[in-house]
């Protein structure tokens, strides 16, 4: 008999191949997938990795308590514990607060993951999920009168952490970049001596003015804060540049100038003045509103940061809105700054250039067209977005002088000269600074008058100007119209929120072109808040006896 010869037939050469692939499919599924075994292995590891960082960040705080004594956790402490557990460069330190208020330490570990793990720890060492603070909605309130005084006003300020909305009590640190070199000064010669680590946070303080005697509600004898400064060099040329951190503000209003120096002296509560009627508005995250909350002017509201359940507004210099003073990429992406660098004293002339300088005890540069100003000004350093000051940028820098880390409400000396920082010696003439000692900002009354960037937007025709502003809303401030009334102005620009300020005036007739602040040595109103002359003459030549001021924008 003839053997036959056994194979596999074709269909179960099929079938078998499917049930090889059902089997592959399966392992491949075991394997991966969202339950797959290679899938719970790298959550795993995830998840160890996770733990081990929240150890180690736990036992950062525990060790920075323990050198805290019984008291709170300060910011050195704890970085000095994390550099036991981490890489240098794999973890960073900021204060701040987190989502519920809670002061403390903003926490990111780079060690496992590239973009970063955030963790909070508060002051007294307990750890906490990091959620960001947002801004808050405000409350859309009914429209009434005029508020019947603005004369008695003190501002607020709430220093913010990086770029985000969260208070703190540590203002951020300075911005460098390359040809910038961090300073101190003798304050009895006025030198200066370079600081050669400048991430040290010893060189410069934002804290609280005080005074032997307060009843006038602000300081006479100098101020006990130190802004930064640094020295920008370009072409060999040293300038001087002051540190203006990211900040929120508020404005109280009081009745009477002796309620306003009691609550500047601390003897006079918000909730006591409320109970007496003794407050008649604020400017805040709400628009200007009575004591009710009531707006009395048509303005918008902005998103609030709320502290103790008071309503702060973030200065808008700072939050990269270009219609209210901000910044933004040259694609118009908005910028949210950490600070901004101004120049410490008016512009000077590097003798036979058309470079400006910022030094003390020299005479002020005059006598250009506001268009060569704005053009000098942006060709300083491009590098550190060097621009003309707008007018919004003044503002800021006066709030943050008003307030207790500044002059606490005492009015500044003018400058009775046409020399920068008041001619000699300068490092005396510290009640002329923005600090009351010699790390304030200069020339902000007296002086020579000072041109900023801000201007009627009314009629864009600008004969023989040059029209340098136009397309760069970031580098100026625009306004709809003259100033013709109380709603024209911005947020934080120090004009009609301060009006009336230390006798000073706002017009009710409409102006001409361009802005100018500060008065001028050979005038009776020389004044930080001056606005008497806020859009002042219409030859867009320039004016003899004007100067200028330039800002960095550094990211």
């Amino acid at each position: 008999m003839k053997k036959r010869n056994k194979g596999i037939t074709l269909i179960a050469l099929v079938i078998t191949i499917i049930v090889l692939l059902i089997l592959a499919g399966v392992t491949i599924a075991t394997l991966t997938g969202d339950n797959g075994i290679l899938t719970k292995a790298t959550e795993a590891k995830e998840q160890t990795e996770l733990a081990d960082e929240k150890e180690k960040v736990e036992l950062s705080a525990t060790g920075a308590l323990a050198k805290a004594n019984g008291g709170e956790i300060i910011q050195d402490n704890l970085e000095e514990e994390l550099g036991k557990y981490f890489e240098t460069g794999k973890y960073a330190v900021e204060s701040g607060t987190n989502e519920d208020g809670t002061e403390g330490y903003i926490i990111t570990i780079t060690e496992n993951d590239p973009n970063g793990r955030t963790y909070f720890v508060d002051k007294n060492g307990n750890m906490k999920d990091y959620i960001e603070r947002e801004p808050e909605e405000t409350p859309d309130d009914a429209t009434v009168t005029e508020l019947s005084e603005m004369r008695y006003g003190v501002i607020e300020v709430e220093f913010l952490s990086g770029t985000s909305y969260n208070t703190t009590a540590t203002p951020n640190h300075p911005v460098l970049k390359d040809g910038m070199t961090a300073i101190i000064y003798n304050e009895t010669d006025g030198t200066t001596q370079d600081v050669s680590d400048d991430s040290r946070t010893d060189w410069y303080s934002y804290i609280e003015t005080t005074d032997s005697d307060m009843s006038d509600g602000g300081t006479t004898d100098g101020g006990n804060s130190h802004w930064a400064n640094a020295k920008v060099t370009v072409n060999n040329v040293d300038s001087y540049f002051v540190w203006i951190p990211r900040y929120a503000y508020r404005i109280i209003y009081f009745d009477t100038e002796e309620h306003e120096n009691a609550y500047r002296a601390g003897t006079l509560t918000e909730k006591d003045a409320l109970a007496n009627n003794q407050i008649v508005g604020y400017s805040d995250a709400r628009g200007i509103v009575t004591a009710e909350g009531k707006k009395p002017t048509d303005v918008a509201s902005q998103t609030a940061i709320s502290v103790n359940d008071k309503y702060f507004k973030t200065h808008p210099v700072f939050d990269g809105d270009v219609n209210y003073g901000g910044w933004a990429e040259d694609d118009g992406t908005p910028v949210k700054l950490e600070g901004i660098w101004v120049a410490k004293y008016e512009a000077s002339q590097v003798s036979g250039t058309t470079t400006p300088k910022f030094e003390p005890e020299v005479l002020g540069w005059t006598d250009q067209t506001i268009g060569d100003m704005y053009t000098y000004a942006r060709e300083y350093n491009a590098n550190l977005n060097s621009h003309m000051m707008k007018n919004s940028e003044w503002g800021v820098v006066a709030y943050l002088t008003e307030s207790k880390y500044g002059r606490n409400g005492t009015e500044i000396t003018p400058n009775m000269t046409v020399y920068t920082g008041g001619m000699k010696e300068f490092e005396k003439n510290t009640k002329q600074s923005s600090t009351g000692n010699v790390y304030g900002i200069y020339d902000l009354s007296g002086g020579n008058k000072e041109y900023v960037a801000g201007f009627d937007n009314k009629n864009k025709s600008f004969p023989n100007y040059g029209e340098s502003f136009a397309g760069k809303d970031k580098e100026s401030d625009a306004y709809s119209t003259a100033y013709e009334g109380e709603n024209e102005y911005k947020y934080g620009d120090a004009t009609y929120e301060t009006k009336q300020w230390n006798n000073c005036y706002t017009s009710e007739n409409s102006m001409d072109r361009f802005c100018s602040r500060g008065g001028a040595c050979n005038h009776s109103y020389n004044n930080l808040y001056k606005d008497k002359e806020l859009f002042m003459y219409s030859d867009e030549h320039g004016r003899d006896g004007c100067t200028f001021r330039v800002c960095l924008a550094i990211q």
